[in-house]
């Protein structure tokens, strides 16, 4: 199973590296065309809403509760029995979407005063989003169920189509940019628009190939289904995915809301805010997508097999790799995200409608979300394992915390720093569970370190060590990059940032080469 980790690892995070690159040069058009503004703050709050609710009922609780018991189903039942559940859940999932989306078009305007408190009293920027919102919800039945059949081809080990699919959404909305125009009422119409029909483009692109491996046959969609008998059938498999779904919606809509939360204070610092930790947040999700994300969708996908799940020893193997691969990953691309910051975000936006007053709001953001990046990535390794195992009640209660303490230190720092408090208290709030989590996975010894006296504490027993050297080396990175930075004459734009970076990330991996401290599993061949 950590063949199965790592390939499917590797497989994510190549696409991730895609997905992202077009998400960057999707926001850099974003940034031209709409700027850091109003313009584009109507646009990122009616997009709120969809992105918020598909996480939620797809990519969260759905995902985290279907998966572990599809993967079982899929590794010890017969190809019929496994496509009758999951046409079954299937079927509630699009009831309960459609019930969803209608209630939101019929209530919009109450839902929008409740993410956006502080645009309700400008009148004309209300209906706007209000509008625009209508389009942009449509994208959610669509984008949700994608994620369904993701998970499905995640589970049988075909991680590269699901991982596909976002580079899909950025083409749709870049197409969309080219029909923006000043004669439009509202600006960014034509994203609002282009959301739904990305939506419907990845749902016919993942159904062909859930199709093509099998995963979705006649079966599948055989009314026969749903009679009662075979309710009774997989009445232990749909309560089991019930009793972890209701936990996972609870936590997963906490974890949403604390993201919600940033943006609903931002609305009461100005106009700009919004964009200000969008564009910010845009940066984050490089290195945590390719790297936290993509782990974490693998590592519930291997642990879930039935030859992990009961097994704490092979968890702690996994797991023990996936913090080594975050480490190695997350602190060089803190540390520079925190020295370069206002750089890296005039080289990518400051162009068009987006000022150099509009680049330092960013990189103040920018720089406070960094400090939290590392923990935020172990902490998706560790959710991984939670979920898995069946124990969401304990991801709802950290979320909890989470969303108080992010809160509350969002009010505080708020008025010292404006939206840049809002995102120095989402990095330290995120930071306080990541130490609840470290507590409770060494509690139900998920990972096992091994004693002193062993012949394995040098290469198992080495976190700490290991993080303290990875710290040292970015550093170096950091430092090498501060004199050539000072021994160029270049301006910021995107080829010298592209040249800057693909330095840094020679540099870094010729010292950690050097210094043997490169994860073995990463770069090895594997073995069966």
């Amino acid at each position: 199973m950590i063949k199965f980790l790592i390939k499917g690892f590797r497989v994510n995070a190549t696409l991730t590296i895609l997905s992202r690159i077009t998400g960057f040069i999707r926001d850099i058009i974003l940034a031209f065309f709409l700027g850091a503004g109003i313009a584009s703050d109507i646009f990122f709050i009616s997009s709120k809403l969809p992105n918020l609710f598909r996480r939620i009922t797809a990519e969260g609780a759905m995902t985290s509760s279907f998966l572990p018991i599809y993967s079982k189903l899929l590794h010890q039942s017969k190809s019929e029995n496994v496509q009758k559940f999951s046409s079954i859940i299937c079927f509630f999932l699009i009831i309960f979407l459609i019930i969803l989306v209608l209630l939101f078009e019929i209530f919009m305007p109450f839902f929008i005063r409740i993410i956006a408190p502080g645009i309700i009293n400008y009148e004309n920027y209300f209906d706007d989003i209000v509008t625009l919102s209508r389009f942009t919800i449509i994208f959610l039945p669509f984008i949700s169920i994608t994620a369904f059949f993701g998970a499905m081809l995640n589970a049988s080990g075909r991680f590269f189509y699901f991982a596909f699919t976002p580079i899909i959404y950025n083409l749709s909305i870049i197409i969309s940019c080219l029909y923006i125009n000043e004669a439009l009422k509202i600006k960014s119409l034509p994203l609002a628009v282009a959301m739904p029909i990305s939506g419907f483009i990845q749902l016919c692109f993942i159904y062909y190939y859930v199709r093509k491996f099998d995963l979705v046959t006649k079966v599948f969609f055989k009314i026969s289904n749903l009679k009662q008998n075979n309710l009774r059938k997989f009445k232990n498999n749909i309560s089991d995915t019930l009793k972890r779904f209701f936990p996972a919606l609870l936590s997963g809509g906490i974890f949403q809301i604390n993201i919600l939360v940033d943006t609903i204070l931002a609305t009461f610092v100005g106009f700009g805010a919004v964009s200000y930790l969008y564009y910010s947040d845009r940066i984050i999700q490089l290195p945590l997508g390719i790297i936290g994300v993509s782990l974490g969708t693998v590592l519930l996908s291997s642990i879930s097999h039935p030859k992990v799940v009961n097994n704490n020893e092979k968890i702690s193997d996994q797991l023990m790799i996936a913090i080594r691969i975050s480490l190695y990953f997350a602190i060089p691309s803190m540390v520079t995200l925190i020295f370069f910051s206002e750089f890296i975000i005039s080289s990518l936006f400051e162009r068009g409608s987006f000022d150099k007053s509009s680049s330092e709001s960013v990189a103040l953001a920018l720089s406070m979300y960094s400090l939290g990046l590392p923990f935020v990535m172990i902490i998706k390794c560790f959710q991984s394992v939670f979920i898995a195992t069946g124990k969401m009640k304990k991801i709802l209660y950290i979320s909890v915390s989470q969303l108080i303490i992010n809160f509350t230190l969002s009010i505080i720092l708020m008025k010292y720093l404006s939206h840049g408090g809002i995102a120095l208290a989402t990095s330290i709030s995120t930071i306080l569970s990541f130490i609840i989590y470290s507590f409770y996975i060494l509690k139900e010894k998920k990972l096992i370190f091994v004693s002193k006296s062993s012949k394995n504490y040098a290469s198992k027993n080495s976190i700490l060590v290991y993080l303290i050297k990875i710290s040292i080396l970015s550093t170096l990175m950091i430092f090498f990059l501060y004199l050539f930075q000072n021994g160029t004459d270049f301006n910021p734009g995107i080829i010298y940032l592209s040249i800057f970076t693909s330095i840094g990330i020679s540099f870094y991996i010729f010292i950690t080469y050097v210094t043997k401290q490169i994860p073995n599993e990463l770069f090895s061949r594997l073995k069966l």
